[in-house]
């Protein structure tokens, strides 16, 4: 689809809704589009120049869909379909989930952002599960994105899911989930970690938060590090006050969290020279996914972007890389 009919006749209808309507029209239209019809519409075919490894894993583009645009494995074959090498399903929870009261998002759209409080809505593991199972196709560009009220929902999950992705997200890093705080410490991590261990050998990364302190990442990375096929994302959205908000707080993410991804990147990829590191957060197109990889991320992830630029934002990144890189950054 041509960026110039999304910007001038899509998005502003859409923009016409609140922000939770506009996603469960998009969302379902994904969903209910045949696959002809959206191969026609979106298909992208990969160069063997964007490929990237991650986990020993080939991945046909580093640009990838991040958690929360499709929470509920409903429009992740459509996004593949686009341009985008893999994409992030959920989060998921285990049981199901209605999240925050609403209102619970808002757009920004003159900064081209979004403020979320949403908490982690979620039709629950079991839904989920028979979704995904259709996408087994796909299983080598799918991870999947879990946490829970305590660890054993987690672990639940991971045994869940284990057969139908490539690797884990765990997120513990949601600025509007309280719940997930008490995960945030070496301690957690290392017991989630070591546990997750025994249950499945596929790769798992850690969704973290964006601390105030860059200090305040390593003794938790450190602790993730001392696994095999572990990385982490850097990172969850910036945590803000808004009185917009039912609950007053929550997370926002776009452009300008792009400073503050890259110094977070500069400042553990010299310290983690083997890690893996996707980033996320605050990249719109093209520059910034260049910078973050020649900085050393292994990939990236997209959301609130995709929602201003549209579904042929993947295909603009990829060829971009196609035509401007002597080669990809791959796994360390």
């Amino acid at each position: 689809m041509n960026r110039i009919i999304y910007k001038t006749i899509i998005r502003p209808i859409l923009f016409i809704f609140p922000p939770e309507i506009s996603h469960y029209i998009v969302e379902n239209f994904l969903y209910f589009l045949p696959d002809l019809i959206s191969k026609k519409i979106f298909n992208y075919t990969f160069k063997p120049k964007t490929k990237v490894i991650l986990f020993g894993e080939e991945i046909p583009s580093p640009v990838g869909i991040a958690a929360g645009l499709d929470k509920n494995c409903k429009s992740t074959k459509k996004y593949l379909d686009m341009g985008f090498g893999f994409s992030v399903i959920g989060t998921v929870m285990k049981n199901p989930r209605k999240g925050n009261p609403k209102p619970r998002l808002i757009r920004t759209v003159k900064e081209k952002s979004l403020i979320n409080s949403l908490s982690f809505p979620s039709d629950g593991s079991y839904v989920i599960l028979n979704r995904l199972k259709k996408l087994f196709f796909y299983k080598n560009r799918i991870i999947v994105s879990v946490s829970g009220l305590n660890e054993d929902e987690i672990l639940d999950n991971l045994i869940t899911f284990n057969d139908y992705c490539f690797a884990f997200e765990i997120n513990i890093s949601s600025p509007n989930t309280k719940d997930l705080k008490k995960f945030i410490n070496p301690d957690s991590v290392n017991s989630i970690a070591s546990k997750a261990r025994k249950i499945t050998n596929s790769p798992i990364l850690f969704k973290l938060p964006r601390f105030p302190e860059l200090s305040m990442y390593i003794k938790i990375i450190e602790a993730i590090s001392k696994f095999h096929d572990m990385g982490v994302v850097i990172a969850n959205s910036m945590p803000v006050e808004d009185e917009r908000l039912k609950v007053g707080v929550g997370g926002k993410s776009g452009p300008e969290l792009f400073d503050h991804t890259l110094k977070v990147l500069n400042y553990l990829r010299p310290k983690f020279k083997n890690m893996t590191i996707i980033c996320s957060g605050g990249i719109s197109g093209f520059n910034q996914t260049d910078i973050l990889l020649k900085a050393g991320a292994n990939a990236v992830q997209i959301y609130t972007s995709i929602i201003y630029e549209g579904p042929a934002l993947a295909k603009d990144i990829n060829e971009n890389l196609f035509n401007n890189w002597v080669d990809i950054i791959n796994e360390p």
